[in-house]
C-alpha cells in the first residue's frame, strides 16, 4: 500500500511543434494528492474571507442586509425597553389602584383609640343588625364627605397653566413654576410609589391622613422612595419636563380622595 503512494512519475512538457522539452515535473501520487488538497484549501479561504468580509454575502438567499440587521438590533433593543417599562407600568398602576381604592396598610398613628369610644358607641357599631357603614358615620370620630381637609402647602409656587377638569379627562392642575426648583409634599404622609413611567416621567404619590393622596407628576428627578415617610413641605423631587405626555416644563398635581378626583385649586393657592 506505502508502495502505491511513493510510486514516481514524470510530466514532461514540450515546445511548440518539436520536441524540445521545457520542462521535467516528478511527483509521486501522495504528492499530487497534497497538492490537490492544498488547492481546494487554499481557495475556500479565499473563498470564506470574500463573502465574511465584503457585500458579496448579501447576495446568499436569506442573508440580511446591513439595513435589516441594524433593524432587527434596534427592534430587540426596543423591545428589552418595553418589556422594562410595562412592569414599571404595572407596579404604578397597582399603586395607584391600592391608593385610590384605599387598598393600603392603615397608619396606626390616625386609628381612633377604642379607650375613645363609649360603651354605647362600641356595642352599636358591633351590632350585626346595623351596617357598619352606618354606624361608622354616626360617631363622632367618623370623617364625614363633607369635612373641610386641613390646609394644604403648596408643593410649587407658579402660574397655573391648566386648570382641573374631569369632563375632558385631566385629573388634576399644571403648574409652571415661578422659578422654584424644588417639588414638595402638600402634607405629611407615606410615599406609595416613586419610579419612572413612559408617560408621565418621575412620579411620585404619597398617601396622606383624611384617607387623600397626592400624585406629582413630570419631575425632573426624585429624592424619595416607596414606603418611605415624608413631612409637610418636605422636598421629595426636581422641577422638570419629563415623560412623553408633557411639551414643557411643569408640574402636574392631583388629589384623590376615597377614589374620587379633587380639583387641587379648591384647597391649595398656587400663585
Amino acid at each position: 500500500m506505502l508502495n502505491w503512494f511513493t510510486k514516481k512519475f514524470q510530466l514532461v512538457i514540450y515546445k511548440g511543434n518539436n520536441y524540445d522539452i521545457s520542462r521535467k515535473l516528478k511527483f509521486n501520487r501522495l504528492g499530487l494528492q497534497s497538492l490537490i488538497l492544498g488547492v481546494v484549501l487554499l481557495f475556500f479561504t479565499i473563498l470564506s474571507l470574500i463573502v465574511v468580509y465584503t457585500p458579496v454575502k448579501q447576495l446568499i438567499p436569506g442573508y440580511p442586509d446591513r439595513e435589516t440587521r441594524k433593524l432587527i438590533y434596534e427592534n430587540a433593543i426596543k423591545t428589552d425597553s418595553l418589556v422594562a417599562e410595562l412592569e414599571q407600568r404595572d407596579v404604578y398602576l397597582k399603586m395607584l389602584r391600592d391608593a385610590i381604592f384605599n387598598d393600603v396598610p392603615i397608619d396606626e398613628d390616625f386609628v381612633v383609640p377604642v379607650e375613645n369610644l363609649t360603651k354605647e358607641q362600641i356595642k352599636e357599631f358591633n351590632n350585626p343588625k346595623y351596617d357598619r357603614k352606618t354606624i361608622e358615620d354616626k360617631t363622632e370620630y367618623a370623617i364625614e364627605k363633607s369635612e373641610v381637609l386641613p390646609e394644604l402647602f403648596p408643593p410649587i409656587k407658579g402660574v397655573v397653566l391648566s386648570s382641573y377638569n374631569k369632563a375632558e379627562g385631566h385629573l388634576g392642575t399644571d403648574i409652571a413654576s415661578s422659578g422654584e426648583t424644588m417639588i414638595v409634599s402638600t402634607l405629611r404622609g407615606t410615599v406609595l410609589f416613586s419610579d419612572y413611567t413612559v408617560e408621565t416621567g418621575y412620579t411620585i404619590m404619597i398617601q396622606h391622613k383624611y384617607d387623600l393622596v397626592s400624585v406629582y407628576k413630570h419631575n425632573k428627578s426624585s429624592f424619595v422612595k416607596a414606603g418611605q415617610f415624608v413631612e409637610t413641605g418636605e422636598a421629595i423631587a426636581v422641577y422638570g419636563n419629563s415623560g412623553e405626555d408633557t411639551n414643557g416644563e411643569h408640574l402636574h398635581f392631583e388629589l384623590w380622595r376615597n377614589g374620587v378626583t379633587l380639583d387641587p385649586e379648591d384647597y391649595i393657592i398656587f400663585e
